[in-house]
């Protein structure tokens, strides 16, 4: 059907793009004391009264700050109506966003109409919210606001986000790295490098429940392995968000199907974790949409109920041998194919000795890879170690000295109990 053409007011724009209706489907102002100042400056009735609103908004900013929030307030209002960036920035515009773009265009219009009633000269307007409305687009034609408006799609040029207080700020994680600078726990990396794999096709969202001693590097391989799928948005919420905030997280996100996102929960302790919501949401009576996948890390096992509904990670315990094949995979980067062992067994021996020098807290990835940092910036420790591995007497690492200190993390983690019923099954083993 074809719609009439006229020209809307602008508090009548504004109510269709900002209002929403209560459960009995009364309608209902924005939340937003900003949205509500400009409202308010677009109903104003008396120069004294547009005044008041102008030098109310004034305080949210300058001009740049305003344009800002108002066009990123039409932003979430087109994705609350379901109209996504691709309607109006892909060549031709859905009537949807066509619909809501005159709308947003109308507000403007109104807004500088404002500005230039004649009774406001001679009001208490504050100079700077004379130029309040100089940073808003010229071109309001629904092709050139919707580009506009894309600007301020939050997705579009971050990839990480804290959730706090319903509210996404982006972050950039110093952790973050290329995934071929990961070495050693092969398996780990093939797992979650086909699990997001599959998640950015569309094929899976099923949740990842990743476990580990600390120090492992759960945290920068989640998160790597996760921005190295295209369309990938990782989105750090508090751990709180478990237990209080899952409905209104999921509700920020459905709705924008043109993001994959992963709901990264770390650190988590499972031990003291409320798992209603969860277990309600996922693989309960409800399932998230298929554009969230949650990751959940521990440092902890979690709970068989929790583990059956999603996929469990677990990282083998750090040893010699994990230690080693670590260091194979350093010397590999720099274009060794087949590191010598000795040369591995050597810095493996040295890494060891320079732990037992107190010169690292714990015997874990973490540190090796502190470790290894400094052949990876010094050509003469390198030439060095090359040099030594020939030699004819050549030391390996303590696995004794992995062993006890492993053990003796587990029991600060887990207890005694942990320990006893680890020792049961390895004497089963034999």
């Amino acid at each position: 059907m074809a719609r009439k053409e006229e020209t809307y007011p602008g508090a009548a724009a504004f109510r269709l793009l900002f209002y929403r209706t209560d459960d009995d489907g009364r309608p209902c102002p924005p939340d937003s004391p900003f949205l509500r100042h400009v409202e308010a400056l677009l109903r104003a009735d008396s120069p004294d009264a547009a005044a008041f609103q102008f030098n109310a908004l004034a305080r949210f900013g300058d001009a740049a700050a305003f344009a800002v929030r108002l066009l990123g307030a039409m932003f979430d209002s087109c994705v609350d109506h379901h109209v996504l960036p691709g309607d109006y920035t892909g060549g031709k515009l859905t009537p949807d966003a066509e619909f809501l773009l005159r709308r947003a265009a109308a507000v403007i219009s109104a807004l500088r109409g404002v500005i230039a009633r004649p009774d406001l000269p001679g009001t208490e307007i504050l100079p700077r919210a004379e130029k309040l409305f100089s940073a808003l687009p010229e071109e309001t034609a629904p092709e050139a606001l919707g580009k506009q408006l894309a600007h301020s799609d939050p997705f579009a040029v971050e990839h990480v986000f804290t959730f706090r207080d319903e509210k996404f700020a982006p972050v950039r994680p110093a952790s973050v790295k290329p995934v071929d600078r990961f070495f050693g726990f092969p398996g780990v990396r093939a797992a979650l490098d086909e699990h997001f794999r599959a998640f950015a096709d569309g094929t899976t969202n099923l949740p990842l429940l990743v476990n580990s001693l600390p120090g492992y590097g759960k945290t920068s391989m989640i998160v790597s392995f996760a921005l190295a799928r295209r369309g990938v948005t990782v989105i750090l919420p508090d751990p709180g968000a478990l237990e209080h905030d899952w409905n209104r997280l999921i509700a920020a996100l459905e709705s924008r199907t043109d993001h994959r996102f992963v709901l990264f929960f770390d650190d988590i302790d499972p031990r003291q974790v409320d798992w209603y919501s969860f277990r309600t949401n996922v693989g309960g009576a409800f399932t998230p949409p298929s554009n969230i996948m949650p990751v959940l890390a521990a440092n902890y096992e979690f709970p068989p109920s929790i583990l059956s509904r999603g996929r469990k990670i677990s990282y083998p315990v750090f040893d010699e041998e994990r230690c080693s094949e670590m260091i194979e995979d350093f010397l590999k980067s720099f274009g060794m194919k087949h590191p010598p062992r000795n040369i591995v067994s050597l810095m493996g021996a040295r890494y060891t000795e320079e732990f037992g020098q107190k010169k690292f807290t714990e015997l874990s990835p973490r540190t090796l890879m502190r470790f290894l940092a400094v052949f990876e910036r010094d050509a003469r420790k390198r030439s060095e170690i090359v040099d030594l591995a020939s030699g004819q007497v050549i030391t390996r690492p303590d696995g004794e000295l992995f062993y006890e200190f492993n053990i003796e993390l587990m029991r600060s983690l887990y207890g005694e109990e942990y320990i006893q019923r680890l020792l049961k099954e390895r004497l089963r083993e034999l």
